[in-house]
């Protein structure tokens, strides 16, 4: 019974891994106007997620100044009111202004180089994860999770080479490359954030 919880344990990690190849695959093999759809799609919701995320970030603001005045004793009367409502609609327009500034040009090609470092970024952290429950750990794991991981970043390049509109590019397998990197260096982080917390709450106890 132990044994087979082991080896459920040590294996589905890597379930995760293939299911999550799988998902690249499935985008990959996309033909041109079915990526490009779905890269626009992603694009216009991300525009109205940042749109509204101004909207609740100034009102929060507004909120926190009014909080704060009456715990300092101040009344809120319409003059008040008014002078933190022209100041967070101030607020609103400089975010505008910031965001315009900050967004790039070609907000659809930026959006689609930084899929594949955030996808690959999450498989990097999946096959380290499944290489550390397997027993793989230190150098070696991070070695062999960057290779398998460049090794598909490569395949899936060359996959996308026979798919009619769609081409491989080496700039693509890099900026995979660094997001898998990214991922294998975000789960070292995490485990040794998560073991010296264990150890903190265990010298708590004793």
């Amino acid at each position: 019974m132990k044994v087979e919880k082991n080896r459920l344990a040590r294996g589905w990690p890597w379930i995760l891994v293939v299911l999550w190849m799988g998902l690249i695959f499935y985008f990959s093999q996309q033909l041109q106007q079915q990526s490009w759809n779905l890269s626009y799609t992603v694009l216009g919701i991300s525009i109205q997620a940042i749109k509204i995320g101004q909207v609740i970030i100034t009102i929060g603001l507004a909120g926190v100044v009014i909080i704060k005045l009456k715990k300092r004793g101040m009344t809120i009367g319409a003059k008040e009111l008014i002078l933190v409502l022209i100041v967070a609609y101030l607020l609103y327009n400089w975010s505008i202004g910031v965001r315009q500034a900050l967004v790039p040009t070609d907000l659809h090609h930026f959006i689609r180089k930084n899929a594949h470092f955030f996808i690959y970024l999450i498989l990097g952290g999946l096959v380290k994860y499944a290489l550390t429950s397997t027993g793989i750990k230190g150098v070696k794991a991070i070695g062999i999770g960057l290779l398998i991981c460049i090794v598909y970043a490569i395949s899936d390049e060359a996959h996308q080479l026979l798919v009619p509109g769609r081409g491989g590019q080496l700039s693509d397998v890099v900026i995979d490359s660094w997001g898998a990197g990214l991922g294998i260096s975000l789960h070292i982080l995490a485990v040794k954030f998560l073991s010296l917390r264990a150890k903190n709450k265990l010298l708590e106890t004793n």
